[in-house]
């Protein structure tokens, strides 16, 4: 029945007519208690209670891409007028690309209420100057009627098994046969609005209802003239089976966006060097890049398609991963990047929202390492000097969870307790909010295990970490359960940390480093056994060296978040004025090196194919040779250039000598169950100087009296030089013999900054520096002191 103008449902007055359709009609009206003009839609049959209970729950939807829903009548629908027309293609790609974005994000705020729309199509999204208003959400499971207008509509019983609903040119294969259906039906219905929005044409087209629906079932699409990537992306919302879709329209949203900005492009590779086409390989030096790749993993095909996304640093910063600082760590709801980034002699933990928005520095967070997240994304854990810390994304300062030192990484399970590493110790585990920190496994002794690091929280109340041994075959990954975490499975053996990796497929993955290169392997997460062979994902990636942490983080969703390997670095000469005078040698992943006393040889320590070792080069032919095979790091020459001491084993790192001509074996120097990293050696050969690393005493400066050769004196012992709250590094003997002063950098004033020491019994620091300084070296005379300036 026609309702005429001026009649009454409820309190609403009829103004006009609008349209019709199957379910019945819709009208301009007047609310007369709010005097505003609405939309009514009036159904052919009274509702029932289930609907209505529905329908308030999308009246609770407040989002401005959203048609809302004001009232619901026992036949009618009170909702939002909207004066616009219904979407219609083809569009410019840009002006497409605008919508879709919009439509998406109508869509995330829905399914995160756990909402789907069930009938997206053109007619039910309105155009209007402010953008796309999306109606109906929701409620086509029980609008429907079996014929409508504008496209057949299918229809069974409200509360009949097996039902299928919604409008038939945009329903899901799983809609048709009247499977249960979610969030990804309406990823589908998606793809058909985007191809018609670009094409003007309908993405399943047929003669009848049955060879349409045959069309959605059995075949694809006819190919759209748009770039590779905007194709492969609605070819992926148009899948048949929806584990090989987008899971989820956020990250559709930002796949398409990054398609249309980031000029990525397809191309052909080699079948045996070819990565998955769920990653981009990286091309970019010192940027984080985001690649949409785990949710929407494939099997590897006859192109491989890159979309990337740089994330710079703010301005005046530099991202900091190096020297046991830094890190980045993607939420897990893949909404915002955590990153450690430094500038003026400072770092900071900034979060950066990957919508556009800026990215923020958190107070107080200066020093900050290894950051990790809650599990529901709301605050982020990280390390500082000696502190464990909290701080929530919506505001307030860090507060303390626990006292730490030398840590190696952090996870949060979703009931509440935070594991972490330290070195030289197995992982820990503490109350989220703080409290007194109790261990969670044990270092095996038979193993030679020194130490447990980078967990990472698995399903099914299991974790995975890093075991570390001084014997390389004892060394891997291994994953327990936290009711018996004695009872352990060795998962891989590899030289860098690995992260668990849950693929929205369905599947879950293992990414860890293989030299330079970030691959991953499936993982069956009820066995933990791996599957298939690992597939190369990205390269180069950046890593720590010294502690095996390769700089990438995963969120629960799959998007990964890496940087790239910034590390090839060149030896160059300069003059005092910073004019470049020649290089030496090749350019290589240099970690620590010192030049030889005669200035003939440099020992470096050199990262290749993924194992940090110690080299010996050739200034003046450029010819480098292996030097120590056991993670060699931090050499320093005896004066007279016959000895290196160096620290090497890893991740302890203690000190050993060895002849520089190579002969013979490298012999200890100082065990320790603490790591040391040697620093200098005096001028009149009597003096070691290194970094002692204790859990209870953070970084600190000892020395170790030696012989000319490098062996420990006799009746003498090692002992600490400098001592303080803070962390000591880099320390360098002057140049007398024997030497009076020593020069060193320390965190004392919050940020780094160069000191003078007198020597052999400090006396009060000098500070030297100022507005930032690292790395002194001395000159050849002990009244010049260079080092490197950070306020420029």
């Amino acid at each position: 029945m026609i309702l005429k103008n001026g009649s009454r449902l409820g309190p609403y007055e009829i103004i006009a007519p609008l349209g019709a359709g199957g379910m019945g009609e819709v009208y301009k009206a007047k609310d007369t208690r709010l005097d505003r003009t609405v939309a009514v839609k009036v159904s052919t049959a009274q509702f029932t209670e289930r609907f209505e209970r529905e329908a308030r729950a999308v009246a609770a939807l407040n989002h401005p891409n959203i048609c809302t829903l004001h009232d619901v009548g026992p036949n009618y629908l009170v909702m939002e007028y909207i004066e616009g027309a219904p979407l219609k293609g083809p569009l410019p790609v840009g002006k497409a690309v605008e919508y879709a974005g919009q439509i998406l994000d109508a869509l995330d705020a829905a399914h995160r209420k756990g909402i789907t729309h069930r009938d997206l199509k053109p007619a039910n999204i309105l155009v209007m100057k402010q953008g796309i208003k999306l109606l109906d959400f929701g409620l086509a499971k029980h609008l429907a009627a079996p014929l409508e207008e504008g496209g057949a509509t299918l229809s069974q019983a409200l509360t009949g098994e097996g039902q299928i609903v919604g409008t038939l040119q945009y329903m899901s294969p799983e809609q048709l046969q009247g499977k249960d259906t979610d969030a990804r039906s309406d990823i589908f219905a998606f793809g058909c609005v985007l191809y018609e929005m670009l094409s003007g044409k309908r993405t399943f087209e047929g003669s009848s209802p049955a060879s349409v629906i045959a069309a959605i079932l059995e075949r694809e699409p006819a190919p759209l003239d748009v770039t590779p990537p905007l194709d492969r992306i609605i070819r992926t919302c148009l899948a048949k089976d929806p584990d090989q879709r987008f899971q989820n329209a956020l990250d559709l949203k930002r796949a398409l966006q990054w398609s249309a900005s980031s000029g990525a492009e397809s191309r052909p590779v080699p079948a045996r060097s070819r990565p998955w086409p769920w990653i981009a390989a990286a091309t970019l030096v010192i940027v984080a890049l985001l690649v949409w790749g785990l949710s929407h993993f494939r099997r590897p095909s006859a192109e491989t398609l890159s979309y990337r996304l740089q994330i710079t640093p703010p301005e005046g910063t530099r991202f900091t991963f190096g020297n046991n600082l830094g890190g980045i760590a993607l939420s897990p709801d893949g909404r915002t990047a955590a990153y450690v980034a430094s500038g003026a002699g400072k770092s900071g933990l900034w979060t950066q929202p990957l919508d556009g928005a800026s990215a923020r520095l958190i107070d107080g967070t200066d020093g900050a390492a290894y950051p990790f997240w809650s599990p529901d994304s709301k605050s982020i854990a990280f390390f500082t000097g000696d502190k464990l810390l909290r701080v929530d994304l919506a505001g307030g300062v860090p507060t303390k969870i626990c006292a730490v030192a030398t840590p190696r990484g952090g996870a949060w399970t979703s009931d509440g307790r935070i594991l972490y590493g330290l070195v030289s110790h197995a992982l820990f585990q503490v109350p989220e909010f703080g409290g007194t920190p109790t261990p969670l496994t044990t270092l095996d002794a038979a193993r030679e295990e020194s130490g447990h690091s980078w967990s990472q929280v698995l399903p099914g109340s299991r974790f995975l970490y890093s075991a570390f041994s001084n014997k390389l075959e004892n060394r891997g990954i291994f994953a327990a359960s936290f009711a018996k975490p004695g009872e352990r499975k060795r998962l891989l053996i590899t030289e860098t940390n690995v992260l668990y990796a849950p693929g929205g497929n369905g599947r879950s993955y293992l990414l860890w480093l293989r030299g330079g290169t970030l691959v991953a392997q499936e993982l069956d997460i009820g066995t933990l056994k791996l599957l298939g062979e690992p597939q190369e994902v990205a390269d180069p990636v950046a890593r720590m060296g010294v502690v095996g942490l390769m700089n990438v983080t995963v969120s629960a969703g799959g998007l990964l978040l890496y940087s790239t390997s910034n590390n090839l670095g060149q030896l160059t000469w300069f003059d005092r004025t910073g004019k470049s005078q020649g290089v030496v040698g090749e350019p290589g992943d240099y970690g620590t090196f010192r030049l030889s006393p005669n200035g003939r040889r440099v020992a470096a320590s050199l990262d290749r194919a993924g194992s940090t070792n110690l080299w010996l080069m050739e200034v003046e032919r450029g010819v480098a040779g292996p030097f120590s095979l056991n993670f060699g790091q931090f050499p320093v020459w005896s004066p007279d250039g016959r000895t290196i001491v160096f620290s090497s084993g890893g991740p302890i790192y203690n000190l050993s000598r060895k002849d520089s001509s190579g002969a013979g074996a490298e012999q200890p120097l100082t065990p320790s169950p603490n790591a040391q990293w040697a620093c200098d050696w005096s001028r009149d050969g009597h003096w070691l100087l290194y970094l002692n690393v204790t859990p209870d005493a953070q970084r600190d400066l000892w020395i170790s009296p030696v012989t000319p050769e490098g062996k420990p004196a006799p009746d003498a012992a090692p002992k600490p030089y400098l001592r303080t709250p803070f962390i000591e590094r880099e320390g360098r003997f002057s140049p007398e013999a024997p030497p009076r002063r020593v020069a060193y950098h320390s965190d004392e004033t919050g940020r780094w900054e160069v000191y003078i020491q007198a020597f052999p019994e400090p006396r009060g620091a000098t500070q030297i520096s100022k507005g930032g300084g690292q790395y002194p070296q001395w000159g050849a005379d002990p009244g010049e002191l260079f080092y490197v300036s950070l306020d420029n």
